[in-house]
């Protein structure tokens, strides 16, 4: 199923029509219409702080967090543009981190938006502040400020742009803040009724579509990856957020504890469409069975 036409197709149209160019994001080939209607995107876009915060808040809706292809053990994870189109916008996947920053770099860059992407250092799950930055996010020039546009984190992560500032703060259902220690390093917070989360810690050193490969290749082989041995489905949603590592499904509501629940074998094979909307070929979702069932 092509699930950029579930909505039927849009015409896309642009406040400002802005001028293609030739960019390593790629922005000249991103099926701009396909995208907003993957993502339920509704409205004009522009290079403003109004389309930025649609967008962002649009992609956290509708497309989740998603490694299932290490886990199937494909021996790849293309990160070229096509390859991530074809994947998430036509046919109804997730990404993990870098696909869908490939994503959503080419179509800022398309609409006109000037950025740079960086490098976290995850801390959240190991409490670690040193360990390899592996992932990344994108730093939004606009109006003589910066912004903070990460839609890839996960359950825990922003569901708008955060503005990079000292002590930002974001307010409401989900709050966050960015605060910055003394080696320099910004550091964005969930805050949370049992205690802020450290999500991770970063500076805003450049990094290129080049290095993405490196941590691709990380990701998918290195046996000390989080995301090659066990599923890991995250989705963001505007009431409530859900992660699920391993066999562990973790709900996430505003103001309210996490709760966590073991799901058996048929409760993970229809978790990836019906709890994180990802839509798995019937050979994946056989696959996925004979990994369960184990040796």
């Amino acid at each position: 199923m092509d699930h950029s036409r579930g909505r039927g197709r849009r015409a896309v149209h642009m406040k400002d029509e802005v001028r293609v160019t030739d960019s390593m994001w790629q922005g000249s080939g991103v099926d701009l219409d396909a995208y907003l209607t993957r993502v339920g995107y509704q409205g004009d876009v522009a290079a403003d702080l109004a389309t930025l915060r649609g967008l962002h808040a649009a992609h956290v809706d509708a497309i989740a967090f998603d490694n299932l292809d290490a886990v199937l053990g494909r021996p790849t994870v293309p990160l070229d543009l096509d390859s991530v189109q074809e994947k998430i916008v036509r046919k109804g996947r997730g990404g993990w981190c870098l696909e869908q920053v490939v994503l959503v770099a080419a179509v800022l860059d398309r609409i006109g938006f000037t950025f740079t992407a960086f490098a976290g250092r995850t801390r959240i799950r190991t409490g670690n502040k040193f360990g390899p930055a592996l992932h990344v996010a994108l730093c939004v020039e606009l109006d003589d400020e910066r912004w903070i546009f990460d839609v890839s984190f996960g359950a825990y992560g922003p569901h708008v742009p955060i503005r990079l500032a000292e002590n930002s703060r974001l307010d409401g259902d989900w709050p966050f803040d960015l605060v910055r220690e003394p080696n320099g390093e910004h550091v964005l917070r969930f805050l949370r009724p049992e205690g802020p989360a450290e999500l991770y810690g970063f500076t805003t050193d450049v990094r290129y579509p080049s290095d993405f490969e490196l941590l691709n290749h990380f990701c998918l082989t290195h046996p000390r990856s989080p995301f090659n041995h066990r599923m890991v489905l995250q989705r963001t949603q505007p009431e409530v957020r859900h992660l699920l590592a391993g066999s562990t499904l973790t709900e996430i509501r505003p103001a309210e504890p996490a709760t966590f629940r073991e799901l058996d074998k048929d409760e993970l094979l229809s978790a990836p469409e019906k709890i994180f909307g990802i839509t798995l070929a019937p050979g994946d979702i056989q696959a996925l069975r004979k990994i369960l069932d184990g040796p």
